[in-house]
This record gives C-alpha cells, structure tokens and sequence, in this order.
C-alpha cells in the first residue's frame, strides 16, 4: 500500500511538471518551503535536438513532431544516420529537490518476440542535469538499464535505484513509461 502511495506521488509530479517542455528558454516556476523559486534550464528546442543528436551519433535531426491527442505532450524528433531514421528523440523537463532534472530519450519500434506486435522502446536515454553528488547516473551501467525498457517493464527498486537518487531514478523511469505510453498511441509511428 506504501509502495503505490509514493509511486502514484511520484507519477502525479512527473505529470505536473512534465508539461512544460515547449517554453523556448525553460524557465520553471517551484515553490519549496513556502517560497517561490524560478528555476531555470536555460535549454532551448534547439539545444535538446543537439543533444539528441550527440547522444546518437545521428548525421541530422527531422522536422519535431507534436502529437496532438495526448494530455501529456512529448515532442517527436526523427534522427538520421546516413539516411535512415535511427529512432525518435524526445526530451523532459523535471524539477527534483528544487533543481532541474531534464533528461533526453530515443525511443523506437522493435518486435516483441512472443507475441509478434510492435511495441515502443527506450533505445538510449541520458540525465543532463545529474546532479553532481550522484556522478554514477551519467555512468553507461545505470544509463542501459533502462534500454529496451516497454510499457511492458516493471519498476524494480533494487535494481533501477541508485544509493541517494531514489526520487531521481523513479522520476526518470515513470516519464520514460509516459515518452513510451504517448509515442505508443500518438507518435510519428502510431497507426
């Protein structure tokens, strides 16, 4: 009963603050402790594609995608490698603890093996407002234990947390679960 109290808090501020992904500089207004604070990323779209495209080695970035029948909008952008769409970037912007926690994420079709349908998949994934007393969440070892991750996949405590980051790490696999859930039903793929 505890674990879906604080899973269902959690989903509820992925939600909230998830929606605020299209301001062209990112500034998020938190208030904490009563007071309100201005928190800014100072990341643009353009900054987030850039990114994406580092992230996969992709030679270029496609038009940005904005599915129009979700509550929750994710934006879609195509990468390319030599010639051939490689997946989809998408980005979030979080606040945890009263700092941005924005992270980056390519998602992508793949075949389930038992069931023959295709199903929406983290093909890469990366923090990039880790915060610096937990070096270890921009580490390859955390990062991939999320590729492949489906709306299928089961969150796991003693796996997909990091000693210090639990709010971090639940953060960032329930707005990947809500990037897959959106670009299942309304991405640039969805029939």
């Amino acid at each position: 009963m505890k674990k879906n109290l604080v899973v269902s808090l959690v989903l509820v501020f992925v939600l909230t603050f998830s929606g605020m992904a299209f301001a062209t500089a990112h500034t998020l207004d938190v208030v904490g402790g009563g007071d309100m604070q201005e928190i800014s990323t100072g990341r643009t779209v353009d900054d987030y594609v850039n990114a994406l495209i580092e992230l996969t080695d992709a030679d270029e970035a496609g038009d940005i995608f904005y599915p129009e029948r979700n509550e929750v909008k994710y934006p879609f952008v195509p990468l390319h490698k030599d010639g051939e769409v490689i997946g989809y970037g998408s980005w979030v912007n979080t606040i945890i603890y009263s700092h941005p926690e924005d992270f980056i994420a390519v998602l992508g079709m793949a075949n389930n093996s038992k069931s023959e349908e295709s199903m929406a998949i983290i093909k890469k994934w990366k923090p990039l407002d880790a915060n610096d007393h937990h070096p270890e969440m921009r580490q390859e070892e955390f990062l991939s234990r999320y590729y492949g991750m489906s709306l299928k996949t089961s969150f796991d405590p003693e796996v997909d947390v990091i000693s210090g980051s639990t709010i971090s790490s639940q953060t960032f696999f329930f707005e990947m679960k809500n990037m897959l859930l959106v670009f299942e039903q309304y991405g640039p793929e969805a029939e």
